[in-house]
């Protein structure tokens, strides 16, 4: 996947931890960071749908990050929280490890994306950014809530 550079230059990216990666989303893609997690059920859905909540009469398909991005899930832990991002008319919420900052990065500075990621995963990131001594995963967001890989991730259900 190629970076884009579409965003204003300079951009600000919410940093978070989804298992071991450092992960990152333009501040303009989300709608907003919260705590609720008070899930319900989707029966037959993929493995990495956690459920859906009801977001201010707005219904949210709230997806496992770490699932969806071929890790074990570590559950609901004080720090987990959920990241509302708006894809058309509709919300998603990515269920994230812990949120640790927004930071401001220049656009020019992001990487592609490792060429020894397998398929699947690079394309789940549009890039990285050096933060620190920190590296840190633009996630890919069309990629991970189009319906062209909702299955890579997912355990079939009978």
């Amino acid at each position: 996947m190629t970076v884009a550079h579409a965003a204003v230059d300079p951009a600000q990216i919410a940093v978070f931890h989804v298992g071991r990666y450092v992960c990152g989303l333009l501040i303009s893609s989300i709608q907003e960071i919260n705590k609720n997690l008070v899930l319900t059920p989707v029966h037959e859905a993929p493995a990495f749908v956690r459920g859906i909540i009801n977001l201010r009469g707005n219904i949210v398909t709230v997806i496992d990050l770490s699932r969806k991005l071929g890790l074990e899930s570590t559950g609901i832990q004080p720090s987990t929280r959920n990241v509302i991002v708006r894809h058309d008319r509709e919300m998603v919420g990515f269920v994230v490890d812990a949120v640790d900052d927004i930071v401001e990065i220049e656009m020019s500075t992001i990487l592609p994306t490792p060429s020894h990621l397998t398929k699947e995963l690079g394309d789940a990131f549009q890039g990285v950014v050096q933060l620190g001594n920190e590296l840190v995963a633009l996630l890919e967001l069309e990629y991970l809530i189009s319906d062209h890989n909702a299955n890579w991730a997912a355990t079939p259900t009978p």
